[in-house]
């Protein structure tokens, strides 16, 4: 590596530095050299992959995930990333998941790995980039009428809620400043939100994410769904939204919807509840079938979190790095489901915590406009469908978790 300017006047000016220079190149080369016989890489790899709860606990995922993973990047990966000593794809996957699973900072992987801090944030990144242009198309493809109705009939199976494509809902994560960024504007906040609007399947994956910068000094501020490209697209009719249809068991036709909480407003595409204080039984038994439906967006939200713990922290990095690691987490979530399905450890010990949550009352919302009479026709026939339609007894509870919602 040739020295910078100011090495080379330092080298020539002064023994002293020449010295301490020499010393600091050496020390750093000599302790890298070591990379394939100490790293944790080359200590860790082939033994955690004989003790698949090992190679779970280390990436989060199956040893047969990462294969997967690892097969769709060997063509792509080598071309992005170049370095003197070679770091095999099998590394850097591995580094990468290590990152996401556990939140450890570039200064501790980088003497974990024996590779420089600037060589493991390249890899990181890079490696992320090439997992998101790769894989999105297999595990979070933009959807057809037809895939919609698809999801539609695995709502109408599994939470007994017919014409949903997907429950919607939003989760903020916090980014630390980097100082620079603090020290050139002395009012600017330590802190930056992203907030994170995605839509969930019945098995509780991502459809769609939609992540969006904010700053304010109270980084919770709720987050405005009038702002969003989600409801640009649906408005336009360019979300490939199939047209209503009839529902189970009756003439009646309603449009396909979308489920979120009391805090999205009231559109004939997207209900919520009812507000609690003035919910009779016609109004709770509604409640009571969005909420529990509508629980996937939380379950995968809460699934996310607690696999990737990079997200317990606040994301040391700047925004656009924060959005590609939360994008690609989702999706390497989605991956996850479709590969490990139920089997996942994170997901059955997840669904265990949640077993017989009592959920709290709906409250009232003060930042949504005045829904339109159609909207409100909407939700009116699908309450009155749901009061003359119950779910049967033996589908009352659902052996993921969120069926086991106790609803007040």
């Amino acid at each position: 590596m040739p020295l910078s300017k100011l090495s080379i006047l330092c080298f020539e000016s002064s023994l002293y530095l020449r010295e301490d220079i020499l010393n600091i190149r050496v020390g750093v080369q000599q302790v890298n050299k070591n990379r394939h016989l100490k790293s944790e890489f080359h200590e860790l790899y082939q033994n955690y992959r004989r003790h698949p709860d090992k190679f779970y606990e280390y990436t989060r995922m199956s040893v047969e995930t990462f294969d997967y993973i690892l097969r769709h990047l060997d063509s792509r990966i080598t071309q992005q990333i170049r370095s003197k000593r070679v770091v095999t794809n099998p590394e850097k996957l591995f580094l990468t998941l290590r990152f996401l699973a556990h939140g450890l900072s570039f200064k501790s992987l980088s003497h974990s790995y024996y590779l420089g801090r600037s060589t493991v944030g390249k890899i990181i990144y890079q490696t992320l980039h090439v997992i998101w242009i790769t894989l999105r198309r297999f595990h979070m493809p933009c959807l057809t009428e037809n895939d919609f109705k698809k999801k539609a009939d695995d709502y109408l199976m599994k939470w007994q809620f017919p014409n949903c494509i997907g429950a919607i809902g939003t989760k903020n994560f916090r980014i630390m400043k980097s100082e620079n960024i603090r020290s050139k504007n002395k009012n600017s906040n330590k802190y930056c939100s992203l907030v994170l609007q995605a839509i969930s399947d019945a098995d509780y994956k991502f459809i769609a994410v939609e992540i969006v910068g904010k700053e304010s000094k109270r980084y919770r501020n709720p987050f405005h769904f009038s702002a969003s490209k989600f409801k640009k697209l649906l408005e336009n009719q360019q979300f490939n939204v199939p047209p209503g249809q009839k529902l189970p068991g009756c003439d009646l036709t309603l449009p396909h919807v979308l489920l979120g909480n009391a805090g999205y407003p009231l559109k004939t595409y997207l209900l919520r509840p009812y507000p609690s204080l003035k919910a009779d039984n016609g109004k709770k038994t509604f409640n009571g079938r969005l909420l529990r439906a509508r629980g996937t967006i939380d379950f995968a939200f809460g699934i996310l979190t607690d696999k990737w713990r990079i997200f317990l922290k606040s994301l040391e990095t700047n925004t656009n790095h924060a959005a590609q690691i939360i994008k690609v987490a989702c999706l390497l979530h989605n991956i996850v489901r479709d590969k490990d399905g139920d089997n996942d450890r994170d997901f059955v010990e997840f669904s265990n915590l949640l077993s017989n949550v009592k959920i709290d009352k709906v409250k009232k919302s003060k930042r949504n406009s005045r829904a339109s009479f159609q909207a409100i026709a909407v939700r009116e026939r699908y309450k009155d469908y749901f009061v003359n339609n119950p779910i049967p007894p033996c589908q009352q509870l659902c052996s993921h978790g969120v069926g086991n919602f106790m609803w007040t």
